[in-house]
């Protein structure tokens, strides 16, 4: 008598897990945040920090979607003798998404689009003075990431970079996806 009862319970457990699942490959809106690590190489500087990024998207369907992100690549700083040069970061991204499912949990996906970013650069020296140079450009980002889904959540592990035309700026993050 408890054998079949045990079996139905499992057996809707099943269906149940079976429905989460189904539920993150549906079409829909999604947002984030992601923390990790920038690596900023431009010139002078070439040192890495703490980021940050914030962003959202929408899914097509399980293989296909968009994503708008802000990013905070945090800033460097060169020293040599008393001449000092800090290299700040920031940008948004469009981006589409192509995601190869593994099974219901596990997807790993890339992503390629175009960054608009500013990068401010500061220096400090002794016989030239205090300064900021500003520049703005737009160029290729790319990316590739690995995401395990629970339900309506997700986490993701990510390395993006962008081609930037005097330099080198990357991004390995961690971050958490919350889908409508």
């Amino acid at each position: 008598m408890y054998k079949p009862l045990g079996l139905s319970a499992l057996a809707a457990l099943g269906l149940m897990a079976t429905t989460a699942a189904l539920a993150d490959v549906q079409p829909g809106f999604y947002a984030g945040v992601g923390l990790g690590q920038s690596t900023i190489d431009v010139g002078l500087a070439d040192d890495s920090d703490t980021s940050f990024k914030v962003f959202g998207g929408y899914s097509f369907n399980e293989h296909f979607g968009v994503e708008l992100a802000y990013i905070d690549g945090g800033s460097v700083e060169e020293r040599q003798g008393p001449s000092s040069v800090e290299v700040e970061a920031t940008g948004l991204s469009a981006l589409a998404i192509g995601r190869l499912p593994i099974n219901d949990l596990f997807s790993v996906y890339a992503k390629a689009g175009l960054a608009s970013y500013d990068v401010e650069l500061k220096f400090s020296d002794p016989f030239l003075g205090n300064g900021s140079v500003k520049n703005s450009d737009e160029d290729l980002m790319y990316g590739i990431g690995a995401a395990l889904s629970f339900g309506q959540f997700e986490l993701r592990g990510e390395y993006e970079t962008v081609d930037v035309s005097d330099g080198d700026f990357n991004l390995l993050s961690l971050g958490g996806v919350y889908r409508f």
